[in-house]
């Protein structure tokens, strides 16, 4: 009857061996949570990409509000010089909607034509 004999494993090896074993499983381990944590973050319902274009989002509302802000202080200041200037809003009427006072008559004239032409003659 004849032995085989292997490679003699000490108690000390068997120990380093399942130290290595216990070390690949944890590294796998946090492997594995790195990569569900980083797809999470790129993918999931508060990803990178959602938190970004949701940021971009917030600094354009917050632009839109101060433009608005500026037209209502603008819009303010315009009413506060009716309030001060009646005569104000007769200047609008007349001016811009081309309205006028009872029994005013208009006078409209047409364009003025470019002095440089002479008027065409007929023969």
């Amino acid at each position: 009857m004849k032995m085989r004999m292997g490679p003699m494993i000490t108690g000390a090896q068997e120990e380093s061996e399942a130290r290595k074993n216990a070390r690949r499983r944890w590294l796998a381990v946090i492997a594995i949570l790195a990569i569900v944590i980083a797809v999470s973050s790129v993918v999931g319902k508060k990803s990178l990409v959602k938190v970004f274009r949701m940021n971009k989002t917030r600094n354009d509302l917050q632009q839109e509000i101060a433009q608005l802000k500026q037209d209502n202080e603008n819009l303010a200041r315009e009413i506060r010089a009716f309030a001060d200037n009646p005569g104000r809003v007769e200047v609008i009427a007349r001016d811009d909607l081309g309205l006028v006072k009872p029994g005013e008559i208009v006078y409209q004239f047409g364009p003025s034509r470019p002095s440089s032409t002479p008027p065409a003659s007929s023969r």
